[in-house]
C-alpha cells in the first residue's frame, strides 16, 4: 500500500509531490505564478482523467480522489494568484475608504443604528484622535445586544487587537492576518496612524474578480 501512495504522489499533477516537482522544473523558465498555472492545469486535467477512468471502472475512490484532486489544484492555483496581485498592488488601492466609524464611547444601540442606514457589515471603533481601537462586526453586535444589553460600550463587544498597516504598504502585508482569520479587517494608517481606512477579505476577492476580467 505504501508502494502505491509513493508511486501515486509522484504524479505530476498539483498539488501532489509529483506536482510541485513539475513546478519546481517549471520555474527554471517561467515565473512562480505562471509556473504554479501550468502545473495547476496539469493537475486539473490528471483529475478528470482520474474521474473519468473512476466512472468508467465504477471505482467511487477514484472518483473522490478526481475530486480532491481538481480542488486542491484549483485553490492552490488561485492563492498564488492572489498572492501576486496583493505584491503589485499598494494598500491605499484595495481599502475601504469610505465608511463610517464609532467612537469608543458608543453604544450598542448607536452601532445598530449605523448598521441600519449603511450598508457596512463591520465598524472600526476610534478614539478621539482617530486612532483604531478594535472592530464591532455584525455578528458582535447581534451577541452584545443578545447577552448584555444596548446600552453596552462598544468596546465590550468588538474584536481588539485589530493588526494595521501603512497605507503605502503593499496588500501583502495585509493578506497575511486576513487569510489566516486572525481578525475580521486590517485597518489601514496613515503616517501619524490615524485611520484611514481598512481591508476585508472580500475586498480581496473583489481585486481578483476585476483583474480576472480585465485579462479576459
Amino acid at each position: 500500500v505504501n508502494i502505491w501512495l509513493v508511486l501515486f504522489n509522484l504524479i505530476p499533477a498539483f498539488p501532489m509531490d509529483g506536482g510541485r516537482v513539475l513546478r519546481a522544473l517549471l520555474t527554471m523558465r517561467y515565473n512562480r505564478v505562471r509556473a504554479t498555472q501550468i502545473a495547476g492545469t496539469v493537475g486539473q486535467f490528471a483529475a478528470f482523467a482520474f474521474g473519468f477512468i473512476g466512472l468508467v471502472a465504477g471505482n467511487v475512490l477514484l472518483i473522490f480522489v478526481a475530486i480532491f484532486v481538481y480542488l486542491a489544484a484549483t485553490a492552490e492555483t488561485q492563492a498564488m494568484g492572489l498572492e501576486a496581485a496583493a505584491r503589485a498592488v499598494n494598500v491605499r488601492d484595495v481599502m475601504i475608504s469610505r465608511f463610517e466609524s464609532l467612537p469608543s464611547t458608543a453604544t450598542l444601540d448607536e452601532a445598530a443604528q449605523a448598521l441600519l442606514r449603511t450598508t457596512q457589515h463591520e465598524f472600526p471603533i476610534v478614539d478621539g484622535s482617530g486612532r483604531l481601537r478594535g472592530v464591532l462586526t455584525r455578528e458582535g453586535l447581534v451577541a452584545g445586544l443578545q447577552q448584555r444589553g444596548g446600552r453596552t460600550p462598544v468596546i465590550e463587544a468588538m474584536a481588539a487587537n485589530i493588526p494595521v498597516v501603512r497605507d503605502d504598504e503593499k496588500l501583502i502585508k495585509a493578506l497575511e492576518p486576513l487569510k489566516k482569520g486572525a481578525a475580521p479587517a486590517v485597518g489601514v494608517v496613515d503616517a501619524g496612524g490615524r485611520l484611514v481606512g481598512y481591508v476585508i477579505i472580500e475586498n480581496i476577492g473583489e481585486l481578483m474578480l476585476l483583474r480576472s476580467a480585465v485579462a479576459s
